[in-house]
């Protein structure tokens, strides 16, 4: 009997997602019954080619569904005033050699994709394949939650046969793309309200929990010297991504966090989070210098009848001992 835990992926393919989508397909662990694609880091149609070129990179392309979804928030964007209100940090970064370097590249350093997304909506994906599956599917948004969120008003009734939504997203007082704000979650804060608001439970896997487990080159240094297709692509975004946040002034230790990657890990073992609080949440959504961040409601202490759970602390030697032990599995 097939025990892996069954997942659908919601990803905004670029450098964090692609690692997280080759620890969820090489570690062995879950079964990855497809992967719905919205826009985020890139617009749709460069996450989409980006989500397909790791497949093909492990092998696996024609045998995962690929879903393009939403290419744009449920709402968000339909009030020009609202960027103004709440201006986000977009400044771009430069190499040694005054080149432009950008966090997430509009293509991957992986061979152009062969295989071909499906035909069918992300949104009808999610919403057919939950109702049907036999066990319950966790959800895993590693990028806006439109796809997720419109989901659940097409049919709240999926909720029902959903374990747990797994957020990559929000932070507690700390953002990374406004002072308050997660990227993630400030990029459609309707659609994770729809979903935190549906009862269904959720595990918020934020800034806190990853900035606590950072990576840095030698991490990076390890996983090239793997000698596979995955360890090289996993070290030249992770080696990217530092260059991008030195530039920044984001670190000055070389350390970054590997966001998407942890939701992931968290799903294959829950253990990696060593600080996991059961707390009330509710996002802020009025347009604000408070748009898009997680309102946590620390009143009290735990709630026993919160259905959101918050990280705040992981276990970075056993979070990247699994990825490590996921991208020899590449052949």
């Amino acid at each position: 009997m097939d025990t892996k835990k069954k997942v659908i992926l919601d990803v905004d393919t670029g450098s964090d997602d692609a690692i997280a989508i080759m620890l969820a397909v090489l570690s062995g662990k879950l079964d990855v019954v497809g992967i719905t694609v919205t826009q985020g880091n890139k617009p749709l149609p460069n996450c989409v080619e980006n989500t397909l070129r790791v497949l093909d990179l492990m092998g696996v392309g024609d045998k995962i569904p690929v879903c393009p979804g939403c290419p744009a928030p449920m709402v968000r964007t339909l009030t020009p005033g609202r960027y103004a209100n709440n201006p986000e940090n977009q400044v771009q970064a430069h190499n040694k050699k005054g080149e432009p370097i950008d966090l997430h590249p509009a293509y991957l350093p992986a061979p152009p994709a062969h295989s071909k997304p499906q035909n069918m909506h992300a949104c009808t994906f999610l919403v057919e394949t939950i109702k049907q599956s036999k066990e319950k599917i966790t959800i895993i948004p590693v990028g806006p939650a439109t796809n997720v969120g419109m989901a659940f008003r097409m049919d709240p009734t999926i909720a029902d046969n959903v374990e747990e939504v797994v957020f990559m997203g929000g932070s507690v007082d700390k953002g990374n793309i406004t002072p308050v704000g997660e990227a993630n979650f400030v990029h459609d804060p309707e659609a994770v309200k729809i979903i935190i608001d549906s009862g269904v439970k959720c595990r918020i896997i934020g800034l806190n929990a990853t900035h606590s487990a950072e990576f840095y080159r030698e991490d990076a240094d390890a996983y090239l010297a793997i000698g596979n297709a995955a360890g090289k692509l996993a070290h030249d975004l992770m080696y990217n991504r530092i260059e991008v946040g030195e530039a920044l002034g984001w670190t000055q230790d070389g350390g970054d966090a590997l966001h998407d990657a942890l939701a992931v890990a968290s799903v294959i073992d829950p253990t990696i989070i060593t600080d996991l609080r059961q707390e009330p949440c509710d996002m802020d959504i009025n347009g604000g210098a408070g748009d898009g961040q997680l309102i946590v409601d620390h009143r009290g202490g735990q709630d026993p009848n919160a259905n959101t759970f918050v990280a705040y602390k992981a276990d970075k030697k056993k979070f990247f001992q699994m990825i490590y032990d996921a991208l020899k599995n590449q052949k």
